[in-house]
C-alpha cells in the first residue's frame, strides 16, 4: 500500500493528536452520567470516524503491474541491384558493396527475418534474404521505381510494415514524379526512408537518340529529322553531328555542349521520289568516352506520293477547329475537309486542296461517303451537321472498315444518343473544364506525338490548357496516354473493331502555337497533330496507297521492346491465305512470321520481339507476286552505365512526400530500434489503484458520525 497525503504527514500526525485528545476529554467529560459501557461505545464511534478522516488525509492506493501488449511490425529493406550500383562510392568501394556494408553494421542482415523483410529491385521488385543481398549481382538493365514500389507493396509482407528503407543511388528511368509513387505508400501509412550511394559525378559519355519518327512523309515536302544528344562528363567541348542517307553524309553542323545535359540536333530532308529511306545520326566521340556504341542513331523515313485524307465535322465551331483545320491545311501530306455548322441548318463545307471544288463536298450519310478518307476529326455536337444516321455510319466505318476517329474536343454529341456505347474510349463532362497542365504515361512512351509532348513539357513550354473530367473509367483495354496533375486521364486511346479511336479531354491546345519560345514554322503544335495523325495511320496499317501494303509500327525500337507488323489490303480482293514474312537480321535469317487475318480479311497482324541489336529487313511476296519490304532497327540504351550521378533530389523528394526523409547510414540502426519498439517486449506498467476514493468508505464516515449523534440525543447528551 503507498500513501500519497493531502498535506504533510506530519500536519496528519499532529492533526490525528489534537483530535483524539479532545474527543477523549469532552466525550468522556460529557458523558459522566452515563455508564461506562455508554460511555465507551460512544468513544469507540467517534475514534473510528477520526480514523476513516485521517485515512482520507494520507490518501492510500494499490500499485498493480499491468503487462504492455506488444504490436507486431516489421521493416522494409530494397537494395537497388541495377548496372549503376556498380560505380564507386564516395568511400571508393562499389555502391552495393558500401550499402551491404552499412545493412551489416547496423544489424539488419543477422536480425529475426520476421521483422526484417528484404527486396532486390531494378526493373521490378524480387523477395531475398540476408545470404541472396551478400551475392547480389548489380546487373540490372534499368531502374524502375514505381513499378519496384507497387510490387513490394503487393507483397504484403506480414507482420505490417512500418517503413520501408530504400538502398540507391537514387537512377530512376521509369520517368514516374517522386510524387506519384510517394502516394502509393502514403495510402498504406508507409514511410520510406532513402540511403543514397554514389557520387555527382558520371561516366564520360555522348549518346544519340531518335526524337522524332516518320511513318510517313510527302514527296517534295520539307521533313525536319530530330535527335536528342545526351551529355555526361563532357562540358564545353564542340562534337560534329553528321546525318547520313543510307550510308552517305549528306550534311553536318558543330555543336558546342555547354552545360546542358540534353542537345537537340536537327536536320531538313527533302525527296522528290518515294521510297524508305535510312537516316543516321553520328556523333563523333570525344576523349575518354565510355561507349561508342551508342554514339550512332537510325531511322527510317517513308516517303508517299499520295496525300492522306481527312475529314473534319463540328457542329459547334470553336478556336480549338478552327487552328486544327489550319495546321492540317498547311502540312503538305494531307487534305483536309471541313463541315462546319453554322446558325440555324446551314453548313459551310471547306477543303485545304484549291484543286477540289469545296462545293462538290457532301455531308456523308453512309459508309461509302467515309470510304475516301482515313481519318475522321469530331468537334462537338456533331449530329447538326451529319446526323444520327451519319454518327452510326461513322462507328460501322471504324468497327467494319478499320477507320480512324479523333475525338477533339471531348464528347461529340450530346447524352443519350443511340449510337455505340464502345466506340468513345472514355466520356466526358465538357460542362465543367478546369485549367490543366498534361502529363504523358509510360504508356505513350513509343508514339511519337507524346515523346514530343514530353520533351517539350521538360521545358516548361507549354502554357496551361483546360481539361474536362472524365465521367466514367476509360473503356476496357482502353490506354492512358496523359493525365492531369491529379492523375485523372486527359488523352485516352482505344481499338474499336478492325479500326481506332482516340479521345482528347483537353481544350485550348492552340494557344500553344503562341507560346513566345515556340517556332511558328515548325511549332509543338503542328508537329504534335502531324505525329499523331501518322502514328494512328502507320498503327492502323492505313496508307493512301492501292493494291498491298506491309508496315511496322516503328522503325526504330530498344532492345527488349516489341514491333509489330500489318500487312493490308487496299482496293483489290482480299488473298485466300497470307503469305509469311521473312526477317533478316544484319542480312542473316533471323525468323518466318506468321500473319493472323483480321475477321474481314482485309489485312492481318503479327509481332516479333528483337534479341539482337542491328538492322532489320521484314519481307514478304504479295498475292500479285510483288516483293514488299521494311525496315527497322534495334538498338540498345544502357543509360545504366553512362549515367551514374547519383541523384540525390530525387531519393530527397521520394522520402519527403511519402512522410519519411533520406537518412545517413549511422541513422539506420537507432531509426529501426524506434519504429520497431512497439513490436519487442517491454517491462510490464506500474498502474496505481486509489483505495481512499471508495463511495463505502464515505457511507461509513457518515454513519459512524450519524450513529454517534443520535445515541447522544438518545441518552441525554448535547
Amino acid at each position: 500500500m503507498i500513501f500519497d497525503p493531502v498535506i504533510p504527514v506530519l500536519w496528519i500526525i499532529a492533526i490525528s493528536v489534537v483530535m483524539l485528545a479532545s474527543t477523549a476529554y469532552f466525550q468522556w467529560r460529557s458523558g459522566s452520567a452515563l455508564n461506562i459501557g455508554r460511555r465507551v461505545f460512544l468513544l469507540t464511534l467517534r475514534i473510528c470516524a477520526i480514523g476513516i478522516i485521517v485515512l482520507l488525509l494520507l490518501q492510500p492506493s494499490r500499485e498493480d503491474q499491468v503487462p504492455v501488449p506488444t504490436i507486431p511490425k516489421s521493416v522494409i529493406f530494397a537494395i537497388d541491384t541495377s548496372a549503376s550500383m556498380v560505380e564507386p562510392h564516395d568511400d571508393g568501394a562499389s555502391r552495393i558493396d558500401a550499402a551491404r556494408a552499412d545493412l551489416e553494421s547496423a544489424g539488419v542482415l543477422a536480425a529475426d527475418p520476421s521483422t526484417h523483410r528484404f527486396f532486390l529491385f531494378d526493373e521490378q521488385a524480387y523477395p531475398a534474404n540476408s545470404e541472396s543481398i551478400l551475392k547480389a549481382i548489380p546487373s540490372g538493365k534499368t531502374t524502375r521505381f514505381h513499378s519496384s514500389i507497387s510490387g513490394i507493396l503487393k507483397a504484403s509482407p506480414q507482420p505490417p510494415p512500418a517503413a520501408l528503407f530504400i538502398f540507391s543511388d537514387g537512377h530512376d528511368f521509369e520517368l514516374v514524379p517522386p510524387g506519384q509513387t510517394a502516394r502509393l505508400t502514403r495510402a498504406r501509412d508507409l514511410p520510406v526512408y532513402t540511403i543514397p550511394y554514389g557520387t555527382s559525378d558520371s561516366a564520360r559519355d555522348i549518346s544519340v537518340s531518335i526524337a522524332n519518327y516518320h511513318p510517313h512523309t510527302f514527296i517534295r515536302q520539307k521533313t525536319r529529322l530530330e535527335a536528342v544528344v545526351r551529355v555526361f562528363g563532357c562540358e564545353h567541348e564542340t562534337i560534329t553531328v553528321d546525318l547520313l542517307r543510307d550510308g552517305e553524309k549528306v550534311s553536318s553542323q558543330l555543336m558546342d555542349t555547354g552545360t546542358k545535359p540534353f542537345l537537340n540536333a536537327k536536320f531538313d530532308v527533302l525527296h522528290e521520289e518515294p521510297d524508305q529511306y535510312e537516316y543516321t545520326f553520328r556523333v563523333s566521340p570525344v576523349a575518354n568516352e565510355r561507349e561508342l556504341s551508342n554514339n550512332t542513331a537510325t531511322t527510317y523515313l517513308n516517303v508517299i506520293s499520295e496525300r492522306i485524307r481527312i475529314l473534319e465535322i463540328e457542329g459547334q465551331p470553336f478556336w480549338d477547329s478552327t487552328f486544327l483545320r489550319r495546321s492540317f491545311g498547311r502540312n503538305d501530306k494531307f487534305d483536309i475537309d471541313s463541315l462546319v455548322a453554322f446558325t440555324g441548318n446551314r453548313v459551310r463545307p471547306i477543303r485545304s486542296n484549291p484543286d477540289r471544288v469545296a462545293t462538290d463536298l457532301k455531308v456523308p450519310s453512309d459508309i461509302d461517303d467515309l470510304m475516301p478518307y482515313n481519318i475522321v476529326v469530331l468537334g462537338r455536337d456533331v449530329g447538326r451537321v451529319i446526323g444520327l444516321d451519319g454518327i452510326r455510319a461513322i462507328a460501322t466505318w471504324v468497327k467494319e472498315h478499320g477507320g480512324i476517329v479523333v475525338f477533339s474536343r471531348g464528347k461529340a454529341w450530346p447524352e443519350g444518343t443511340a449510337v455505340d456505347k464502345d466506340l468513345e474510349p472514355i466520356e466526358w463532362d465538357t460542362d465543367s473544364p478546369r485549367g490543366a497542365r498534361i502529363a504523358v504515361t509510360p504508356q505513350a512512351g513509343s508514339v511519337p506525338a507524346f515523346k514530343l509532348l514530353r520533351e517539350v513539357a521538360a521545358e516548361d513550354r507549354f502554357p496551361e490548357v483546360i481539361a474536362f473530367p472524365a465521367t466514367g473509367d476509360p473503356k476496357t483495354l482502353a490506354s492512358t496516354f496523359s493525365v492531369a496533375e491529379d492523375d485523372s486521364p486527359t488523352i485516352v486511346y482505344r481499338r474499336f473493331g478492325n479500326g481506332q479511336t482516340l479521345s482528347l479531354g483537353v481544350g485550348n491546345l492552340w494557344r500553344w502555337v503562341f507560346n513566345p519560345k515556340a517556332d511558328y514554322d515548325n511549332n509543338a503544335y503542328d508537329r504534335f497533330w502531324d505525329q499523331l495523325a501518322l502514328w494512328l495511320l502507320a498503327n492502323g496499317g492505313v496508307t493512301p496507297v492501292e493494291g498491298y501494303s506491309l508496315r511496322a509500327d516503328a522503325s526504330n525500337i530498344a532492345l527488349g521492346e516489341t514491333v509489330h507488323f500489318r500487312f493490308g489490303v487496299h482496293g483489290v480482293n482480299p488473298p485466300a491465305t497470307f503469305p509469311s514474312i521473312t526477317l533478316t537480321h544484319d542480312g542473316q535469317p533471323a525468323a518466318n512470321l506468321t500473319l493472323t487475318p483480321a475477321e474481314d480479311n482485309t489485312s492481318a497482324r503479327t509481332e516479333f520481339t528483337p534479341t539482337e541489336t542491328g538492322r532489320y529487313l521484314a519481307e514478304i511476296t504479295a498475292p500479285d507476286g510483288k516483293r514488299i519490304a521494311t525496315r527497322f532497327i534495334v538498338f540498345r540504351e544502357d543509360m545504366e552505365r553512362t549515367e551514374t550521378a547519383m541523384d540525390r533530389t530525387y531519393l530527397a523528394e521520394l522520402a519527403k512526400a511519402s512522410g519519411g526523409k533520406m537518412i545517413a547510414n549511422d541513422e539506420i540502426a537507432p531509426l529501426i530500434t524506434n519504429l520497431l519498439r512497439d513490436s519487442a517486449e517491454q517491462d510490464p506498467l506500474t498502474r496505481r489503484t486509489p483505495l481512499w476514493d471508495q463511495p463505502w468508505l464515505f457511507f461509513l464516515l457518515c454513519f459512524l458520525l450519524g450513529l454517534e449523534w443520535y445515541n447522544r440525543r438518545r441518552w441525554g447528551l448535547t
